[in-house]
């Protein structure tokens, strides 16, 4: 079918080969170099698909868009630039841009593109009611009025359908179920929605359900009143009342136990809480985002996690997908881990040798982002130049590494082996019932901790940003084991 496009791009170039392209197609073009004839153009024709470029001279495309929608409710709009970010994607989508492409672009894609744009528009029109004087759409723009760092990187297809989805979820206050394998970044998704919603001046509260003890998740999300059990001597607020107004994020739900999904069941319906011992339900103004590593249509077979639940959590779901499945995205996510790394720490940013590169990209990254983000900081800590080379990468040398090796010959692999010898001696030697895991903790966590320490000069502060804990635990660690300097 033959439509009618607006193509509103500073660069002649670009202008020039969409118009040639479309035009093959049998498409009417417009064409325009800037916001003002954009808007002229759009005042005067009928127009199914706008391309829009993001830097227009005299205007900013992606503050241009809520205009355009109240020129032309139908029209669908793709926001096209060569400067593509993770946050202007997410813009793009809260805007209810229709698709966002970046250059250079394949031009069957844009046909292709075109056609189920134009396809859109044509539906918009047949349902469009009496309503003409009411605008398309109300925009959501950032909340302090500049663009936020985000934390997400890569420009991969998968990734920029998780930003567009982020985008639409974030105007919304309906639940998201986020997926995926560990370290893929699920919390930075949940982060990534809460700012960019009505919400981001209020709290982000987040939850990791596998690491309360089960019979203290009830009382941790909904707070328990005095007297409700042995000890509670005071009453306390839980996580829910806490987020009141803003985003409590749940990771790892699919831990939950039976007893506890079940009042969360409820909370998700009603949107009320009743604290332990309390026999009253309190209302809560709250935004949901929960994820989960679990295959939870296997839990549920299994019996494990509740069917109504999933429902009630799989409202708006977002798929993370493993990195071995989007090693495009890794140059960016290496250049994101260096610069932050030389901006936390006051540093200039080094760059990175085109041998040690080729080692990153050869790993299949079993611990996903996560595992690269660590690998980086520990080869940027051994690093006393001004580039990373493969002598500050040994793990991933001679198939050493659990990325690259078999499991016989994993880290975890090796673990396990000198784990399973200490169980069966322990055992056999009858060692005091409830007292394996502390000692088992104790004697690994002091070496990494003496270990991490002299790697870094006994910087605590770079320490504890390498082992994941903020300093004052660091601290209270060392003093549990005796370490000093």
């Amino acid at each position: 079918m033959r439509h009618s496009i607006l193509i509103a791009d500073d660069d002649d170039s670009i202008r020039f080969v969409l118009e040639k392209a479309l035009q093959k197609e049998g498409h009417h073009t417009f064409s325009a170099r800037n916001g003002k004839e954009t808007i002229a153009l759009l005042r005067s024709e009928p127009v199914d698909v706008i391309f829009l470029d993001i830097f227009l001279g005299d205007a900013n495309g992606l503050e241009l868009i809520e205009t355009l929608q109240e020129i032309n409710r139908t029209a669908s709009i793709i926001v096209i630039t060569g400067h593509g970010t993770t946050q202007t994607a997410i813009e793009a989508a809260k805007r209810h841009a229709y698709d966002y492409v970046t250059k250079p672009f394949d031009i069957k894609e844009i046909q292709s593109l075109v056609a189920r744009a134009g396809s859109a528009a044509n539906q918009a029109k047949a349902v469009m009611t009496a309503s003409e004087s009411q605008p398309a759409h109300t925009s959501v723009a950032p909340t302090d009025g500049r663009e936020m760092k985000s934390q997400i990187a890569g420009e991969s297809p998968v990734m920029q359908m998780v930003y567009r989805i982020i985008g639409r979820a974030a105007i919304s206050d309906e639940t998201v179920l986020v997926m995926g394998e560990s370290g893929t970044g699920k919390e930075l998704v949940a982060r990534a929605i809460h700012q960019n919603s009505r919400r981001a001046d209020k709290a982000l509260v987040v939850v990791d359900c596998s690491a309360v003890p089960a019979n203290l998740i009830e009382s941790a999300l909904f707070g328990h009143v005095k007297g409700a059990y042995t000890g509670a001597d005071t009453a306390r607020q839980g996580k829910f009342e806490q987020a009141g107004g803003g985003t409590i994020f749940l990771d790892e739900v699919g831990e939950l136990p039976p007893e506890v999904q079940m009042k969360m069941l409820r909370v998700l319906q009603e949107r009320e809480i009743e604290p332990v011992g309390s026999n009253k339900s309190r209302k809560v103004d709250v935004r949901v985002v929960a994820a989960t590593n679990r295959r939870l249509d296997l839990a549920i077979q299994d019996g494990d996690f509740r069917e109504d639940l999933f429902y009630r959590l799989n409202v708006v779901p977002i798929y993370l997908p493993p990195l071995r499945e989007r090693k495009e995205d890794i140059p960016d996510l290496v250049d994101l881990f260096i610069t932050r790394f030389a901006e936390d720490y006051g540093l200039p940013k080094v760059a990175i040798s085109s041998q040690a590169f080729k080692r990153l990209m050869g790993c299949n990254w079993p611990g996903n982002v996560r595992e690269l983000e660590n690998t980086l900081k520990h080869a940027l800590v051994m690093c006393s130049g001004n580039v990373l080379l493969p002598e500050h990468f040994p793990e991933l040398a001679g198939g050493t590494t659990s990325s690259m090796t078999t499991p016989a010959t994993s880290l975890e692999s090796r673990l396990y082996a000198l784990l399973r010898e200490w169980v069966d001696e322990s055992i056999e030697s009858g060692i005091v019932a409830g007292s394996l895991q502390a000692e088992i903790r104790t004697a690994v966590e002091k070496p990494l901790f003496v270990l991490v320490l002299e790697r870094t000069g006994w910087n605590r502060s770079k320490a504890a940003e390498i082992l994941g804990i903020n300093r004052n635990t660091l601290h209270s660690k060392m003093e549990e084991y005796g370490i000093q300097n």
